[in-house]
């Protein structure tokens, strides 16, 4: 449908642009609108009240769509999700992927947003990153350690 038959229909019906606009529940310059466009997309908001304000509401697409479980033919659907590209997947299959968040609760009492470190559910302010040892007893089981690694690593690099 175009904007000249839209208002043609509007005249036909000996209605004004205001009066058209108070039936519909719609500003006057809606009606201008849609009645200058070159082609009137019938899915829309406003020219489903214009139509439904003029008792053509059978001329009314709103909430339809063309779904692609039809071969061929022109078939209506009042779903657009079921029957469009999330129709094509399981149905519960698509979840919200966002960004994965460390989740720890903060001293504000909300979730921590940070991101958590590679192959840890924490970041580095909850438990992600060690700080190190805090003991004399500690630290010496640290510095021996790394002793044992520096002498492995000399035995097998000579």
């Amino acid at each position: 449908m175009t904007g000249a038959e839209l208002r043609a229909l509007r005249k036909q019906r000996g209605l004004s642009r205001r009066s058209l606009a108070r039936l519909a529940g719609v500003h006057p310059d809606t009606v201008r609108y849609w009645e200058r466009k070159a082609f009137v997309d019938l899915r829309g908001w406003a020219p489903d009240k214009l139509l439904k304000a003029m008792d053509l509401s059978e001329l009314s697409f709103r909430n339809v769509y063309p779904g692609p479980r039809f071969e061929g033919g022109i078939f209506r659907t009042s779903t657009r999700a079921w029957d469009g590209v999330l129709g094509l997947t399981e149905k519960y299959s698509v979840t919200m992927r966002g960004a994965k968040t460390c989740g720890a609760l903060t001293r504000k009492g909300t979730p921590c947003r940070a991101k958590p470190l590679p192959g840890k559910a924490r970041c580095k302010f909850h438990g992600g990153l060690s700080t190190g040892a805090r003991t004399p007893e500690g630290i010496e089981r640290i510095r021996e350690a790394q002793r044992r690694r520096w002498a492995k690593w000399r035995a097998d690099n000579p």
